[in-house]
């Protein structure tokens, strides 16, 4: 990203809301420039569109700028130490039968409403593999010469859990399972280490 970009957005990060004439002071820019970027940054959907600061003062109105939360994966984060400590608290407090419990909801809860599924096969096929794309996952599926539905997963959004928690690839056989209503069965497991997670689809 442009570097008077970013720093726009660290000032609104650290401030919360700015007008036109503060970035102008702050970065030493004019109005003009400042109000390109801001317009560059809005239609990324980085910022908000700009409201009237209220006050009590008289003169023209003046408008605040305000970061959305797509934003907010611009920076830095731990959700992975946040999930790691979770799932390690689980291990420890929870009883197995239980922590299998928790997983199935989360599974569950990540899934769009099952009562809407279409009926056939592929095109509920088809909506497994948005759902997946929609939460950072890089699936698609095909079916094989055998007759076989497979989803083939070439990149995991929480490959660095995974690799301390594998049970956490039981949510992605949960949502395939809710979805589909198919047993899926992993016949592959290397997407979070770069390569490949395959699964093939029992309806038996």
């Amino acid at each position: 990203m442009q570097d008077t970009r970013q720093q726009i957005l660290e000032i609104l990060k650290r401030l919360g809301e700015v007008t036109v004439q503060e970035l102008s002071r702050e970065l030493g820019l004019t109005s003009v420039t400042v109000r390109h970027h801001l317009e560059i940054l809005r239609s990324e959907g980085y910022i908000t569109e700009p409201e009237v600061r209220r006050s009590n003062r008289p003169g023209r109105p003046r408008y605040v700028y305000r970061l959305t939360s797509t934003a907010a994966d611009l920076f830095p984060n731990n959700y992975s130490g946040l999930a790691s400590a979770l799932l390690d608290s689980m291990d420890q407090c929870l009883a197995p039968e239980d922590r299998q419990a928790v997983l199935r909801e989360a599974a569950k809860r990540m899934t769009p409403e099952i009562d809407t599924m279409p009926g056939s096969r592929e095109a509920r096929m088809d909506v497994v593999i948005k759902t997946m794309n929609q939460q950072g996952f890089v699936a698609r599926w095909d079916k094989d010469a055998n007759g076989h539905y497979l989803i083939y997963v070439s990149s995991c959004p929480y490959h660095h859990v995974t690799q301390q928690h594998p049970e956490t690839c039981q949510i992605d056989e949960g949502i395939i399972r809710l979805l589909t209503g198919a047993n899926p069965k992993r016949t592959q497991n290397t997407a979070q280490f770069g390569g490949l997670c395959v699964y093939e689809l029992d309806w038996s």
